[in-house]
């Protein structure tokens, strides 16, 4: 598993994890734009990632979600609470998520847990490739004991403290 974030503030937050022959973007606050020239940097082609998992719907983390996704047909996989605060997402796919409830991204275990923050229905996620697991913690208000215990088990843990 390899990931690299994209940029962490108040003005646009994004992280590329891979496994396997998957990428996927956690949030992505960032114009069109900027999303594009960030990738490249990394070398990375938006045409190659198979998924958007959004974490809330500030704009700071999904600001540039609707554009990316629809200019480069890319699944976005959020909460019902989360589209319901974002609003319009284009003509961007859609898969609404359970909170409690794993998923795969093609070769990405994605294992999404609630946090206690300010939005409709917050989550954050551990990405997995069945070796190694990645924890991302961006926006959370305070630290609960299921927090700890879904992230107690990370090989990785990305932080946003901004």
């Amino acid at each position: 598993m390899r990931f690299a974030s994209l940029g962490s503030g108040s003005r646009g937050n994004s992280l590329i994890a891979e496994a396997g022959c998957t990428r996927v973007l956690v949030d992505c606050g960032f114009s069109l734009r900027e999303t594009v020239a960030r990738l490249a940097r990394l070398k990375v082609e938006p045409e190659s990632l198979s998924g958007i998992l959004v974490t809330h719907e500030h704009d700071d983390h999904v600001g540039g979600v609707a554009r990316l996704a629809s200019r480069f047909r890319i699944p976005v996989y959020l909460t019902h609470g989360t589209l319901r605060g974002a609003g319009e997402f284009g003509e961007a796919e859609i898969a609404v998520i359970d909170s409690h409830q794993r998923f795969a991204v093609g070769d990405v275990e994605v294992e999404p847990f609630p946090v206690p923050h300010d939005a409709a229905e917050p989550v954050q996620y551990v990405l997995g490739d069945g070796a190694r697991r990645l924890g991302v913690l961006t926006d959370i208000g305070e630290p609960t004991s299921h927090v700890v215990r879904v992230l107690k088990n990370c090989d990785a843990l990305v932080l946003e403290c901004n």
